[in-house]
């Protein structure tokens, strides 16, 4: 039986996500790099295997599919993963979906990843202008997100959907560390999200490192880029 091939980028926090599932679970697969920096998901080969040219995506034998929160779905079914991950008790099920739901447009688009595209990828990389008012704002867009996300999905469990691990908690982390690259942790002050941080880390031993190694190699190439920032 071929292997799953997994199509991604390791500074793609979605990527991650996906990444961090697969090697938390044993699941064998064969990794396909695919440089967005390089432009690499624009080619036309990569069209066959995503004609919307995102990642991540896989190919099951003769099945593709792309989307990261569709992608852990599939692979929790498919691979028998221990219930916890993405639970089969409808209560428990319905609390991780009614995140994932809101994570698209809140902690995806204006969580961490909004913080850096307005910090470093877009004057650094991509050599736009940004008014120091659109900077600022990413940050109190990042404060109000991080606000919710405490109040209502994480209150005081250990992890979103209680007292253990889901693929909710994969999604959220990834987003949420994404302005550790310039110096912003979103843990400053909230004891709840540090514990949480912490939680996930121990959840996931030595794959959470393994998966990040990338991650902290990008983390140190940039770290003279960005001044240090207010937060």
């Amino acid at each position: 039986m071929a292997k799953l091939e997994y199509y991604f980028d390791p500074l793609s926090e979605p990527c991650r996500s996906v990444q961090l599932f697969l090697e938390a679970n044993k699941i064998p697969y064969e990794p396909k790099l695919t440089d967005l920096l390089s432009d690499e998901n624009r080619k036309e080969e990569f069209k066959k295997i995503n004609p919307l040219q995102t990642v991540p995506a896989i190919v099951d034998g003769d099945f593709k599919m792309f989307e990261s929160v569709a992608i852990l779905q599939y692979l929790a079914a498919k691979f028998s993963t221990p219930d916890h991950w993405y639970p089969s008790e409808i209560t428990k099920r319905a609390r991780i979906d009614e995140y994932l739901h809101w994570h698209h447009m809140n902690t995806r688009w204006k969580g961490g990843l909004l913080v850096v595209m307005k910090y470093l990828y877009q004057p650094h990389y991509y050599k736009e202008d940004i008014s120091e008012e659109d900077k600022k704002a990413s940050i109190v867009a990042l404060k109000a997100t991080l606000d919710a996300f405490e109040k209502y999905f994480l209150q005081d469990h250990p992890f979103i959907a209680g007292d253990e691990i889901s693929i909710a908690d994969l999604m959220a982390i990834e987003e949420l560390i994404e302005p550790d690259i310039i110096g912003v942790y979103v843990g400053k002050g909230r004891p709840r999200v540090e514990a949480w941080h912490n939680n996930i880390k121990i959840a996931l031993g030595s794959v959470y490192d393994q998966v990040h190694q990338p991650l902290y190699q990008h983390m140190e190439d940039v770290k003279n880029l960005v001044p240090p920032i207010d937060y």
